[in-house]
């Protein structure tokens, strides 16, 4: 047998009894939220055309996908994202349905990542989309869900940061940089790398620009972070970003949801992606983040039907490192039937108000005597010559 047959492939492993238990009471908490609040499951297939990501502008680099090859010849994926294939379902599948379209899912993606760079291949994903309508009140209404499923996840200590793809697109358009640059630039903000920023920025001239990015991983904290960032630049795309977000804040303030949010105007992933509102979900436990998401007004586009979309994923596999993991059912009988008895079994086990039982797989009454000695558990005997122990 060879060695590397009797382990998993890089970035994959087994999840083993009360890691199922968790991970399976998540997934019910997360359903019935987005249920309640009038979203409907979608499943895609684990496999997709490798065009469906290709043409449709995800940030996910093509060396990262898991390919593979049809008898046709054509290219597949392992499914690298959900957002891209539910994109393709709302401008093809739901043409006929009026918008909004509120949907949800719970499904695995594959990723491969630099080798031995210790990151799964192989990650579970819920996630919520809001697909067709544009505005604050669709941005709020995501942002308030992406908070509720935190809290649904019984989170004991996380945040929610909060961005805004305009103002950093509006700060560096102004300097005249190329996209190479500017795409160094989002890198290095993104990082909060202050040593690399100063270094890009020293082959511009200088401005309220360059002084509006030299400060931009610090502006990060509560409603005086947006104050201080409209005394930085008076760019119009700029200070529109900042009066959306206040108003955002403002509103989440008001409904008691503003503990756990934290406005971050470095936030700028993927900032070619979103086209708004960007955020991110962190918890104390957790390697990396457990939530992000965003609005993503031209993803649709790539598949013939132009409509705006807004939306979120969970890393279910973060999240579980950061709750804690239930106590598993104790076993507290085994339970012997004599042959023809395994109704009566099945009836006594399946009427037992506290603890589990499991039937006894011994041929006899001494060898099941003796194997319920072992594990220290009370021993059940079923039949009709059969006597309770």
């Amino acid at each position: 047998m060879k060695k590397y047959s009797v382990s998993t492939p890089e970035g994959t492993r087994d999840i083993l009894f009360s890691e199922c238990v968790l991970r399976q009471g998540l997934n019910v908490g997360l359903k019935t939220l987005f249920s309640r609040r009038g979203y409907h499951e979608v499943i895609t297939p684990s496999v997709e055309y490798y065009d469906v990501f290709l043409d449709s502008g995800t940030p996910i680099e093509t060396e990262s996908m898991l390919k593979l090859i049809d008898r046709e010849g054509r290219i597949l994926v392992l499914r690298p994202d959900v957002t891209t294939p539910i994109a393709r379902i709302a401008a093809t599948k739901l043409s006929a349905i009026d918008t909004p379209y509120r949907l949800f899912y719970f499904q695995n993606v594959f990723r491969s990542d630099v080798r031995h760079a210790g990151r799964s291949t192989e990650i579970m994903q819920a996630g919520a989309e809001l697909i067709g309508v544009t505005g604050i009140r669709a941005d709020i209404e995501m942002i308030a869900l992406a908070v509720e499923s935190l809290e649904a996840s019984e989170l004991t200590d996380y945040r929610l940061e909060i961005g805004h793809a305009g103002f950093f697109k509006a700060v560096a358009a102004s300097l005249g940089a190329s996209e190479d640059k500017i795409e160094e630039m989002r890198r290095v903000v993104e990082e909060k790398n202050f040593t690399a920023l100063n270094d890009i920025l020293k082959d511009f001239e200088e401005s309220p620009y360059t002084a509006a990015l030299r400060k931009l991983p610090q502006l990060f904290g509560g409603a005086e972070v947006l104050n201080e960032a409209e005394t930085l630049i008076d760019d119009g795309e700029a200070v529109k970003a900042i009066s959306y977000l206040r108003s955002i804040f403002n509103e989440l303030k008001a409904a008691g949801l503003s503990d756990r949010v934290i406005i971050d105007l470095g936030l700028v992933n993927e900032i070619n992606y979103y086209t708004g509102v960007i955020f991110r979900g962190y918890a104390t436990g957790a390697g990396g983040a457990v939530l992000s998401g965003g609005r993503y007004d031209q993803l649709l586009a790539a598949f013939g039907r132009n409509m705006p979309a807004t939306g979120f994923a969970v890393n279910m596999d973060a999240l579980c490192e950061c709750v804690k993991k239930p106590e598993e059912s104790k076993l507290s009988e085994i339970i012997w039937y004599e042959s023809g008895a395994l109704r009566e079994a099945l009836s006594y086990m399946n009427g037992k108000r506290e603890g589990s039982a499991q039937l006894s797989a011994a041929p006899d009454i001494k060898e099941a005597q003796r194997e319920a000695e072992s594990m220290g558990l009370k021993l059940t005997c079923v039949g009709n010559g059969a006597r309770k122990l």
